[in-house]
Formats: C-alpha cells, structure tokens, sequence
C-alpha cells in the first residue's frame, strides 16, 4: 500500500475520525484508525462499536491496500507534520508503516486491517435530510439538557422526531427540558421517533462544523446512520420509550415576564456567584417593570440585582437553578424572550420573542420562605 495526499486534507480526516475511538478500548484494534485506499481517494474510519465515523480525502494511489494504525499516535504525527504533501506506504507482507513529509519519517507499527470491525451500515431508506446548519442548531440549543444519569438510560440521549415537514429534538435531565423544532425541505418517509446518544450528537455537531447542504438521515432496526457532505456517521440508538415531554410544557401562565437576554443572563451570572448550595439557587421575582434576582448562601454571603423587564399578570416569586437558566440563555439567538410562570412551585417555560420553534423548561426549586 503506497500513497500521497495533502497535508491538511489528511490531518482534518485523522480528527474528525479519531472523535470516535473508543476511550476505553476493550480490544487493542478499537484504538486504530482505518486507512484503506480507493480509486482516486484514501477512506478513513474508526469505530468503538456504539458509533463510528468514515471519511474520504481524495489522495494519489500508488499501491492499493489497508492498514490501521494508533489514532491517538497517528493523530498527534499527522499534526505535527510540515504542511506539505503526505506519502504513506506500508512494507510488503508486513504491517510497518512509513509516514513521510519533506525531511520528517516516521516508522510506525499498525494492526491488520482484516481484524477492523465492519462498521455498521443501517440497511434503510433515508427517513428525512435537513439543512446541515439547522442541524447542528438544533443539537446546539438542546443537547446541553441531556441527563448523564446512566440509571436512566433513555434520558442520556436526544429524543429525535420526524413527522411530516417538521423535525423535533428534546432533551432532558427530569430538572429541565430543551424542545427545538425544525422545517424539514420535503416530507419524512415515516412518522417516528428515536433516541439517540449524546455522545453521538455532539460528535455529529463537530462533524457539521464548516459543512454546507444537506444531512441525509437514515433508520434502521437499531441504528441512525448520518450522511453529510465528506462524512458519514453510525451509531446505535438508546432503547426508549422517551418519556411524554408534550405533558410538563406549561400550555398557559399566570405572568408573563418579557427581558432582553443578554440582560437576564449577565443578571443571572452575577447572582450565581453568591449562589453556593447544591443547586445553585437563585431567586426571581417581577413586579411592574422591574425583575429582582437574588440569591443566599449564608456561609458565603448573598446579593441582588435589579433590572427592567416589562411584566403583566399575577406578580409570582419563584426559584430556579441558575446553571440551568445560563445553560439555556447562553444558546438563545433571540435578543428578548419571555418567562412565563403559572405559580411559585409550577415549572417556568422560556420562549426567544419571534422564535416559537424553541422552548426551555425549568422545574422550579423549593427555597425556604
């Protein structure tokens, strides 16, 4: 196997799959990366059996074949390469590997590539595409809601719903709830709804990054494959079922508190520093056109700040975790939004002005009177 490409084509290539080694490799072959030549191009791919991630570099084929090698110790190599044209060739009937750019040779010992898993290919037809950039949207206002509780598994993922030109992610920890809509560009093949690994979305969301187009999206039994201009993505979906999320979003309020956001989150970044307990307690309450936030830990100390909203409604004091409403706030787009509350211990629903396609609810947090 023998073969040249360039520098920064290959060096994005060996980052982008090396997101999907395993961290804890039970077999030494799922801390390698796959090279195996094609045509006119080199295919890279790495795995840890969950998911895993294959590209292609276009690249100047000598000699045909497949290896794999290290991807932490290829990865860290190829980084530091002059940028310049790669050559790699692997020594006949053997797995030594020549790694060499301008003056710089590298000798490295690989793995078969016969011992490489297969990745899984999900034998389905593409359920929906969706625009690359409202995907990786989409990820980024909800995944932060996920639950890392591995005693509920079916919280650990993102629920992803196709139905008709509309596409839904939801989040959600049991303290908070992330719901993001999207407008598919034509009709899903299929209503349904999936969970998918966090782990799987946020390495989708760097795969994304810098990509135009459309992501097809397709299902099968157990699985979610992802096509994307350059990449293609697989992972094994989380058994379900997701819990009913439509039933603790608030359909009314009592108040309804309308701030600019990036007011209410350097407002809530400032009280949260006196916020020392275990959850991170702040208080709000609006009355007329100005919103108090105060919180007290008595060890540490308290404060408060006061800044102008416009209100109407009921005047209700409430609590919320102030790292679950900087989570929220710090990924809203919206330059206002609204709190809406229906009473002092009822869950609190955030809404961008203009942008009904996203919601965040808060459960609220009891605090002594």
């Amino acid at each position: 196997m023998q073969f040249t490409c360039a520098y920064d084509q290959l060096n994005r290539a060996v980052t982008l799959v090396g997101r999907a080694v395993s961290t804890r490799a039970t077999m030494p072959i799922l801390a390698n990366v796959l090279l195996e030549t094609r045509k006119d191009a080199v295919k890279l791919a790495a795995t840890d059996l969950d998911h895993g991630i294959q590209t292609e570099i276009p690249a100047k084929i000598k000699k045909g074949g497949a290896i794999t090698l290290p991807a932490r110790l290829f990865a860290e190599i190829v980084a530091n390469l002059p940028s310049a044209e790669v050559q790699l060739r692997v020594g006949e009937g053997t797995n030594e590997v020549e790694v060499q750019c301008e003056n710089v040779t590298y000798d490295l010992v690989g793995l078969p590539a016969s011992d490489f898993p297969l990745m899984p290919e999900p034998e389905a037809a593409p359920v929906a595409s969706v625009d690359a950039g409202l995907l990786r949207t989409m990820i980024r206002q909800t995944a932060f809601a996920v639950s890392t509780d591995e005693t509920r598994v079916f919280l650990t993922g993102l629920y992803l719903v196709f139905d008709g030109k509309e596409m839904r992610l939801v989040a959600t920890d049991g303290g908070r709830l992330a719901l993001r809509t999207g407008t598919l560009g034509k009709v899903a093949t299929q209503k349904v709804g999936v969970i998918v690994p966090a782990k799987t979305m946020h390495e989708l969301t760097r795969a994304l990054g810098g990509v135009d187009g459309e992501v097809e999206i397709s299902l099968a039994e157990n699985q979610i494959l992802f096509t994307m201009p350059g990449a293609r993505l697989v992972s094994r979906l989380i058994p379900g079922p997701f819990p009913n999320y439509q039933q603790v979003i608030p359909q009314g309020h009592k108040q309804r508190v309308t701030v600019g956001t990036e007011r209410l989150l350097s407002a809530v970044r400032r009280v949260a520093i006196t916020a020392r307990d275990s959850a991170n307690v702040v208080r709000l309450q609006a009355v007329g056109d100005t919103l108090t936030l105060a919180s007290n830990t008595p060890e540490y100390g308290r404060s408060e700040e006061k800044i102008q909203v416009a209100s109407e409604g009921e005047t209700i004091a409430t609590a919320f975790n102030a790292r679950y409403l900087i989570d929220c706030l710090s990924v809203t787009e919206a330059d206002e939004l609204t709190l809406e509350l229906t009473g002092p211990l009822s869950p609190g629903a955030l809404r961008p002005a203009g942008h009904p396609e996203y919601t965040y609810v808060l459960a609220p947090v009891r605090v002594a009177t």
